[in-house]
């Protein structure tokens, strides 16, 4: 008789949480995660600034617009990282907001059963399949579909291969007055090279990197209303005051948009001549 098959693929997840300082990683992903560092240095900090990005446009969603419950999509592993989370950037502006993470990896929901009982405060959910975040059975009582939400989809979409179906799938199910904050890996300004470099140290991890021009990325913001235009992560802001000069090695890309009311229909009376 064998044994379950083990999964040995570095996890982006644990690489991820490698390049934030936690200590959640095995050593595949570390080897992973130091192949991408040898190509292209900026990679920790990038990832770093992508990860206050985030904090900073979900609690400036949930001050500005008013808006009670947040859901963050590929959370990862977070407990161990000395950086605050979403969550707790939320809090900080709205100490009664809902926060439900969730993330598609088994090796991530194991560690947040471990650090937190109960479903560790991860929910098992996949981005390429709606539905299994929005209606996710443990989600029911806690998530209003009738209410604007704010939704973070920081470093997640470059790991998809049809990221203008996710956010069409969101409109779909979101409604007016919902955010979506997102960050993408982008090929602009990006030596060819190193597109190359760290695709290639991607490509046996559990999920491969796809680098996007600005123009695709801004593109998925496409029936969205852009409320500050698409920067780098180190430079988002609300009112334009940061000013970091770009990363050498690597760039990634963050906004946050606005889910408009849909168009008013107009009806036509027709006359019989």
């Amino acid at each position: 008789m064998t044994g379950p098959v083990l999964d040995t693929r570095p996890r982006t997840a644990l690489m991820y949480n490698y390049y934030l300082g936690g200590k959640s990683w095995s050593g595949v992903d570390a080897q992973a995660a130091m192949e991408v560092v040898r190509s292209s240095p900026d990679v920790p900090a990038v990832a770093r600034e992508n990860f206050r990005f985030a904090g900073r446009a979900a609690s400036w969603a949930v001050a500005e617009f008013g808006i009670g419950q947040v859901l963050d999509i590929g959370v990862g592993i977070v407990h161990d990282v000395p950086l605050d989370s979403v969550e707790k950037c939320v809090r900080a502006v709205s100490p009664d907001a809902m926060v439900l993470a969730f993330d598609n990896d088994p090796v991530v929901l194991t560690h947040a059963r471990a650090w937190r009982p109960g479903y560790g405060g991860v929910l098992r959910g996949d981005i390429r399949d709606l539905d299994s975040i929005f209606h996710h059975p443990d989600a029911g009582d806690l998530l209003d579909l009738t209410a604007p939400t704010v939704v973070v989809l920081a470093a997640v979409l470059h790991f998809v291969a049809d990221p203008a179906a996710v956010m069409a799938g969101l409109r779909e199910r979101l409604v007016p007055g919902s955010v979506v904050v997102v960050s993408h890996a982008t090929s602009t300004g990006t030596e060819q090279g190193r597109v190359d470099d760290m695709t290639g140290a991607y490509e046996e991890a559990s999920s491969p990197i796809r680098f996007r021009t600005e123009a695709q990325i801004r593109a998925l913001a496409d029936g969205w209303r852009v409320e500050h235009d698409l920067v780098d992560v180190q430079n988002w802001s609300t009112d334009g005051t940061r000013r970091y000069a770009p990363y050498e090695t690597v760039r990634v890309v963050g906004m946050a948009a606005v889910l408009p009311e849909a168009p008013a229909t107009v009806e036509v009376a027709h006359v019989v001549g």
